[in-house]
């Protein structure tokens, strides 16, 4: 139903109520002025829509089954069970109770018992589209996602530019991980509506999350033709260009895309990281502050004012920020990691080897591979010395392990800045432990065992 703005049947309904007057409605306007208030979570109208319908038609058996479903929307569970079995009784056919009684299901936690009734609702219905909707969430929240496409499509063949319902549509894909699904109905839907800037943003964020980043490029900037003003399109062309590392340009998108929607701290966030990589760390550290004054919960701009404050002397401060990213998202191991180095830079050592612990626990790593596979990952990202710290807490989880000695003391020959305490771990760890120490070497740094000095070393005879 429209909205009550160009709707006249409840624009004349809300008229009534305004000048508290008692106008006459037939029973189908009212189910129809009962289903707007219901479908848009106008709850208390829907209740008076009922109650006025009941007075004014007291042998309507209709609005028994009206009210079930008001009371399963406003959760009075137990009343909405008990006005299910009187509708039953009154009009057992009507579609609305198959409705409520799915919604009850659904909210007493029986997925499929609630699936049924729906599915019964929308067979019975000379109007199934908004049951069709309800089906497709309870799909969507119970994790069956192809289930909610199939839903979502046949809605779509009522109300094909409907933009939320392409909204839902683009969701169930991601989440089902049918990026190439996602691509080829959005290229056919352009087919048939191809001045939908709805379809075009979701064909872009399709190709973007499938590496296709040219023609994602493309996909947004045909959004952006149709509605200069779709800020969803401007914020995620500046998350291509700043994947593409072009920061002046992301920055940009992302300024225009604020112009046209409510301030978020998120978007901020994102402009604080170009930033930081525009070296414009002045700037980025008033951005972040910004970001959490908007959404104290966002804990990505809490740690890069952590990071920010570090390196600009004020440890303290860092420290203090970086917990509170840590309350907020206390298994990051990225975030332990950057209050590991801060109470290092102001000489706590006490709290710097307990955050090596939680870094550990965060990562939830049950074998030295995998914390050397995320030390490499570190690396690539040019944190050397939190791969450092990883290997280091590693370590004293697994002392008595030759293999995780072997990557940390291969680690640290592999970056060749410091030889001598890498060659003499080498040494102490082959006289600890010998050939397993040996080998493991062997395996995951084969170069160390032929660097000439530590060749010598297997030549040394162990007690």
């Amino acid at each position: 139903m429209n909205n009550s703005d160009s709707d006249p049947l409840i624009e004349r309904f809300e008229q009534a109520l305004r000048d508290d007057s008692l106008l006459f409605f037939d029973v189908e306007e009212f189910e129809e002025i009962t289903d707007y208030y219901l479908e848009t979570g106008q709850l208390q109208r829907a209740r008076k829509a009922i109650d006025m319908g009941g007075a004014q038609h007291p042998y309507a058996t209709v609005f028994a089954a009206k009210m079930a479903r008001y009371l399963v929307q406003s959760s009075q569970l137990e009343e909405a069970q008990e006005a299910i079995q009187r509708a039953e009784g009154l009009s057992p056919n009507h579609p609305d109770i198959e409705w409520a009684r799915g919604m009850l299901m659904m909210r007493q936690g029986k997925t499929q018992d609630a699936i049924q009734s729906l599915r019964k609702a929308i067979q019975n219905s000379d109007d199934p589209f908004p049951i069709q909707g309800t089906l497709a969430s309870i799909y969507s929240g119970a994790g069956m996602f192809l289930h909610a496409i199939r839903i979502l499509k046949a809605m779509l063949q009522e109300e094909p530019e409907d933009a939320h319902l392409l909204y839902l549509l683009a969701i169930n894909f991601d989440m089902a991980n049918r990026d190439d699904k996602a691509l080829s109905f959005f290229e056919n839907y352009l087919n048939d509506y191809p001045y939908s800037e709805t379809g075009w943003y979701h064909l872009g964020v399709a190709q973007f999350r499938q590496g296709q980043l040219e023609a994602a490029g493309r996909s947004f900037g045909f959004a952006i033709t149709i509605d200069e003003k779709f800020s969803a399109a401007l914020f995620d062309l500046g998350r291509l260009n700043e994947d593409q590392e072009q920061y002046a340009e992301a920055l940009d998108y992302y300024s225009q895309s604020m112009e046209h929607s409510e301030q978020n701290g998120y978007t901020l966030y994102r402009k604080g990281v170009c930033l930081q990589s525009l070296n414009r760390n002045a700037e980025a550290l008033r951005i972040f502050q910004e970001a959490i004054e908007l959404d104290e919960e966002l804990d990505e701009a809490w740690i890069e004012l952590a990071v920010l404050q570090g390196e600009a002397g004020n440890a303290l401060k860092g420290v203090q920020n970086a917990q509170k990213a840590i309350a907020l998202d206390p298994d990051n191991p990225d975030y332990h990691m950057v209050a590991h180095d801060l109470y290092a830079q102001l000489g706590l050592q006490r709290e710097a080897a307990k955050s090596l612990q939680l870094i550990l626990h965060a990562l939830r790593v049950e074998n030295p591979r995998g914390l050397q596979e995320y030390a490499g990952i570190l690396v690539e990202m040019s944190h050397v010395d939190s791969a450092i710290t990883v290997l280091e807490a590693g370590v004293q989880r697994y002392a008595e392990d030759p293999e995780m000695w072997a990557i940390y003391f291969g680690f640290l020959w592999s970056l060749a800045a410091d030889l001598p305490p890498a060659i003499q771990g080498i040494n102490d760890s082959w006289l600890r432990f010998g050939e397993p120490f040996h080998l493991a070497l062997m395996e995951f740094y084969p170069l160390a065992c032929t660097d000439p000095v530590v060749a010598q070393i297997w030549l040394l005879p162990r007690e």
